[in-house]
Order: C-alpha cells, then sequence, then structure tokens
C-alpha cells in the first residue's frame, strides 16, 4: 500500500501562494485600520461637539470645547485623562506661571462656562489625527444651540482631522461649525 502525503515541491508551491496572499493582504488590511482609525476619531469629534451643543440648550448656560492640539506648548494643562506624554517646559522663570506644557496627541473637552477654574470637566475626546488648526482654541455653544466662533481661527470654524504615516493616502475628512450650531463634514472637492 502507497503512502499518502505532500511532496516538497507541492509543500513549497503552497508555501509561496500562502506568501503572495499574504504581501498582497497586509497593506489593504493597513489602510483599512488608518481608515477606521480616521472615522472613528471624526465620530467621537462629532459626537463630543454635539453634547456640547445639546447640553447648553438643555441647560440653558453656555458650554465650551477647548482644543488643546498635539505639540504646541500650552500654559493650560489638560484634563488627567489627556495629558499623554506630559512635558513641562519651564521659559528660565520659576513662579507656576511660567511653566507651559506639551502633549503628543491632540486633546478636546466640554466644560461649563463661566464656572471658574474649577469648573467641571463635563467630556473629553482624544485624537492624534487632528491636522489643523494647529493652535489651541474654543468655541462656546451658546442657550439657544448657536456657536460663539470668534475664538476660532477660521469662520467658519474648520477642523481637519488626517491620517498620518504610511497611510497618508487615506482622505482627510475636514468638520465645519457654523454661527448656527450646525456641525456639517466638508464636501471632498473631487
Amino acid at each position: 500500500m502507497p503512502q499518502r502525503g505532500f511532496t516538497l515541491v507541492e509543500l513549497l508551491v503552497a508555501l509561496i501562494i500562502v506568501t503572495i496572499v499574504a504581501t498582497m493582504a497586509v497593506p489593504a488590511f493597513t489602510g483599512f485600520l488608518a481608515r477606521q482609525q480616521l472615522a472613528s476619531d471624526v465620530n467621537e469629534m462629532i459626537s463630543v461637539l454635539s453634547f456640547a451643543r445639546s447640553e447648553a440648550i438643555k441647560q440653558r448656560n453656555n458650554m465650551t470645547v477647548i482644543f488643546s492640539p498635539p505639540d504646541v506648548s500650552n500654559s493650560n494643562r489638560r484634563p488627567e485623562s489627556c495629558r499623554n506624554n506630559e512635558i513641562e517646559e519651564e521659559p528660565g522663570g520659576n513662579n507656576e506661571e511660567s511653566i507651559r506644557y506639551r502633549y503628543s496627541g491632540g486633546c478636546y473637552w466640554v466644560v461649563q462656562t463661566g464656572a471658574g477654574s474649577e469648573s467641571e470637566i463635563l467630556r473629553v475626546g482624544q485624537s492624534a489625527n487632528i491636522a489643523s488648526p494647529t493652535q489651541a482654541f474654543s468655541l462656546t455653544f451658546q442657550s439657544l444651540g448657536d456657536a460663539d466662533i470668534s475664538n476660532c481661527p477660521d469662520s467658519p470654524c474648520e477642523m481637519t482631522l488626517t491620517t498620518t504615516g504610511e497611510s497618508a493616502s487615506t482622505p482627510s475628512v475636514t468638520l465645519v461649525i457654523r454661527t448656527t450650531g450646525s456641525i456639517r463634514r466638508k464636501e471632498s472637492e473631487s
């Protein structure tokens, strides 16, 4: 009775086919993961902005969303959950007011406007994919749902999220916040 099995040549051919398929699948999978992370970041930002607007209407009190971009020196310290890779920078003075902070990722949080320095943080979001604006700013949703975007670098207020690194071919997403309080994705210009 002859023994059944695979020859060495058959095993090598099967191994080569599996290697070729895996080589083609890995870049597609990394692109998929980058698109999913970007979509998640966009949805989280829309969720936080919508929350701030709805709370302003519900509580009949202004709600401010504060944005702290990555790698920007800032005198304000972030909420505890956003202090990833915090670096304290002292510009030579010895008083606490001269201490500035720098963080590796982007962060944004909602506070009730006018509640003072001890204001409660109502919601926090983080993203390493925020590409613009590159400076810290805030926007305030008013009790009727309108937005005060005067502190935003652009009018209407635009925030662009994009992937970085090898997956940079993924198209960026721009969110637009208008003075009416509407939060929309900007239509791509293709």
